[in-house]
């Protein structure tokens, strides 16, 4: 009877004990980040929850106390092992040693202007010919978020001058240059003569993109925005920048956000020389960036702020800016939710203002890159709005933003 019971003993805590160590590796590789960043030559503190170690072995200008404090020394990248119980090796873990970074948060409604490398393909179709058959001459050959570089070795630029060249090419076989995720290839297609005298390949196709958003934070000449890429909206795809240009916009009006329907901010922008504000120099999962030309922080009167590290971020109260008819605005945010491992959508925000709430309802399109500032410091941008209920949305971390380049 005893030899039993401790036999049942010795089970159950084996047990327990396999289900600490299962429930502490899902844990680290669901939660702890593939990636952190210190500060070089001080103390972060990381709060691991779990009794689990970063372990940085053969490097001595970094080092580890206790489990949550990451003593570091010069800069540089380095490769770290999550250990469980300091025993149990569970996942990679890179650790990048950075000097202190600070910007000045802007938050200002900007016009973005993106032209493409060629022209994007959306889709291919079926045409009518002049004997009213219907005929698919790209079917096969081009797919959606494909970039169609060159015809015939002819450059191209935008969708006017490739329906020119096809009109001038009239039905003989042409040589498309595309440009995809993949590499670079060529394709032959027979355009075809429609009843009305035209001449089609049957791709549908978009060039170039504009629209609003706004401008996240200036670090020296450069500059930070949106929080997220500029994707096609119809192929999802990010769309393969050539140059771009951000411009001043002339905001006068907010459509509120509702359930199921976003709201967006209601402006013009003049696309000429004089409103010019800066260049795109990158299109990336994290947002543009480029040059700024304009002292924006300046003529706002705005201050530096030191960029805090995911380590940093506590759920809770925290702040948004937003310029608006001319006027620096903080309103009140909370932080209820941090992803370290998702690189685009690292916070869940709630926005609880009134002030906000009454002029917007929430977070409407165009508020994309607005800086979220918590205990002085930026700790990211506004990214996207929840459909289902516009006073929520996600952040990004602004140390992805300014290490994705």
């Amino acid at each position: 009877m005893k030899k039993t019971y401790k036999n049942c003993l010795i089970a159950s805590i084996l047990t327990a004990l396999l289900i600490v160590i299962v429930s502490g590796i899902l844990y680290i590789n669901n939660n702890l980040p593939n990636t952190i960043f210190v500060n070089s030559n001080q103390t972060t503190k990381y709060n691991f929850a779990i009794p689990v170690s970063l372990d940085v072995s053969g490097e001595k200008s970094i080092n580890f106390t206790g489990k949550n404090n990451i003593h570091s020394g010069e800069k540089g990248n380095y490769n770290g092992k999550y250990k469980l119980f300091g025993l149990f090796t569970v996942k990679d873990a890179k650790v990048k040693v950075i000097d202190k970074t600070y910007v000045y948060p802007i938050g200002l409604p900007i016009g973005l202007y993106l032209k493409t490398q060629g022209v994007m393909i959306i889709d291919s179709g079926k045409i009518e010919n002049k004997d009213g058959k219907e005929i698919s001459p790209a079917e096969g050959k081009v797919y959606a978020g494909e970039y169609i570089v060159k015809f015939n070795d002819e450059r191209i630029s935008n969708k006017a001058q490739l329906q020119y060249l096809i009109s001038e090419n009239k039905n003989k076989k042409v040589s498309l240059t595309i440009k995809s995720d993949v590499g670079i290839r060529t394709t032959l297609i027979q355009p075809v003569e429609t009843k009305n005298g035209e001449y089609m390949l049957g791709i549908w196709v978009r060039d170039d993109s504009q629209g609003i958003g706004s401008l996240s934070f200036i670090c020296g000449e450069k500059y930070y925005a949106l929080g997220h890429g500029i994707s096609d909206i119809d192929t999802g795809k990010l769309l393969s920048s050539h140059e771009g240009t951000i411009y001043n916009a002339n905001i006068w009006g907010v459509k509120k956000g509702k359930k199921g329907t976003p709201g967006g901010l209601c402006g013009t922008i003049k696309y000429n020389k004089e409103n010019v504000i800066g260049s795109i120099l990158s299109n990336n999962t994290s947002g543009i960036n480029g040059i700024i030309n304009e002292p924006i922080n300046r003529e706002y009167n705005i201050k530096k702020m030191e960029v805090a590290l995911n380590g940093e971020i506590e759920k809770g109260k925290a702040k948004i800016q937003f310029i608006i008819n001319n006027q620096v605005n903080l309103y009140d945010i909370e932080i209820i939710e941090i992803n370290k491992n998702n690189k685009e959508k690292n916070m869940v925000i709630r926005i609880v203002d009134k002030d906000l709430l009454e002029k917007t309802n929430g977070i409407v399109q165009g508020m994309s890159g607005c800086p979220i500032i918590q205990n002085n410091k930026v700790v990211g941008a506004v990214t996207h709005v929840m459909v289902n209920d516009p006073t929520k949305g996600y952040g990004i971390f602004a140390e992805n933003m300014i290490t994705e380049n």
